[in-house]
Parts: C-alpha cells; sequence; structure tokens
C-alpha cells in the first residue's frame, strides 16, 4: 500500500472515532473524560503510522516545522474532514438522530467562543510541540488528554481545538456555518499563537566547547 495512502487512512479511521465519541456520547459530566479517553487512545494507536496528528491544527504545526511536506498536510486534512463527516454521521445513527444541514446560520458568535479556541488550541499545540522539542514524543497521548479535559472546564465551546472537531459539529448541526467558520479561524490563530510561545521559550542551544591551545 502506498505510504501516504497508509497515513491518510489512519488519520481518517481516527478522526472518525474521535468524532464518534463526541457525537454519540451522552452529555453528562463524564463527556469531557470519555472524549478525551478516546483521543488519547486513537493517538496511541495511529501515532506509528501517521504521527497521531488528528488535527488539522497539529498538522499545520508539522507544516510549520518542515517535519511534513505540502503534499502530507493536504492528504492529511482532507483524510481529517473526511473522518470528521463520518463520524459525525456515524454519531448520528448510534443516537438515532440525524445530521441537520451543516449550512445553517444565525446569530453572531460570542468573543468568549473565539477567545477559548485561541487559547484551547495554542495549549493543545504548545503542549505537543515541548514535547516533541525534548523529545518526549511518547506521552503526547496522555499529555492531549490531558489538556483536553482540562481545557474544557474553563472554555465556552467545550475546547474543540481542532478544525475537523468543529467541521464535525458544523455536520451534526451543532454550530452553525458562520459560527463554526469563525471558530476554525480562531484555531489557526491560536496556532501562530503556540508557535509564538514556543520561539520564546526554546532551550538554548549549547555552544560548543572550545579546546584550549597547548
Amino acid at each position: 500500500m502506498n505510504a501516504l495512502l497508509k497515513k491518510s487512512i489512519a488519520e481518517f479511521v481516527g478522526v472518525t472515532v474521535f468524532l464518534t465519541a463526541i457525537t454519540a456520547g451522552a452529555n453528562n459530566g463524564l463527556k469531557p473524560f470519555t472524549v478525551a479517553l478516546a483521543l488519547g487512545l486513537m493517538i496511541l494507536l495511529t501515532g506509528g503510522v501517521s504521527g497521531g496528528h488528528l488535527n488539522p491544527a497539529v498538522s499545520l504545526f508539522f507544516y510549520a516545522r518542515k517535519e511534513i511536506t505540502l503534499g502530507n498536510l493536504l492528504a492529511y486534512i482532507a483524510a481529517q474532514l473526511a473522518g470528521a463527516f463520518a463520524g459525525a454521521s456515524l454519531g448520528a445513527l448510534l443516537t438515532g438522530t440525524t445530521n441537520k444541514s451543516f449550512v445553517a446560520t444565525g446569530g453572531s458568535i460570542a468573543t468568549m467562543a473565539i477567545a477559548s479556541e485561541v487559547v484551547a488550541t495554542a495549549g493543545l499545540v504548545w503542549i505537543i510541540g515541548t514535547l516533541v522539542q525534548n523529545k518526549l514524543g511518547n506521552l503526547i497521548p496522555v499529555a492531549v488528554a490531558a489538556w483536553i479535559v482540562t481545557a474544557a472546564s474553563f472554555t465556552s465551546t467545550g475546547a474543540q481545538a481542532n478544525p475537523a472537531v468543529t467541521f464535525g459539529l458544523m455536520v451534526q448541526g451543532s454550530w452553525p456555518t458562520n459560527f463554526g467558520s469563525a471558530l476554525i479561524v480562531a484555531q489557526i490563530g491560536g496556532v501562530l499563537l503556540a508557535i509564538l510561545l514556543l520561539m520564546l521559550f526554546a532551550p538554548k542551544a549549547k555552544k560548543p566547547a572550545t579546546r584550549k591551545k597547548n
């Protein structure tokens, strides 16, 4: 099988399961934990194949670091959005509901929702970037799950921090198109903020020791 196709399938499956957990999960106090657990497990399962991005924002970050090519970025995002659509549809099937039109509009999005997604996405990408820089990538599934639970407790949007999640919720009908589009822009802003934070707090490179002349 083509390597990029295999990676794209992994991203598709991972996001499908994640969106199913979001859209079909019971809306109770345990939902943030079950959603975060589903994401952590999917990152763990797909990490060895595609890197376990499962998020266009994360893929954009790795593209900015020149760790994936533009072709990979576009393939990943296409797979992630397709997985979001599939997961939202599967969630509707499992709960016996139907997807609403995701071209619905209405109202204006609150500033706090925009700020919530900037903060949630920046925190997510900052955590991933820091672990990658420190060669602690094996901790990413746990760290990401922990951040999602934590950020969901203080953001008005439930810490989506993921354009694919927002797209899936638009498909489901939970977010009107104009709301979702604004959140996706905020999430991209969060990626840029995380990159700035990583640059600001990046460890200084050690200067090579100079040998003394005899």
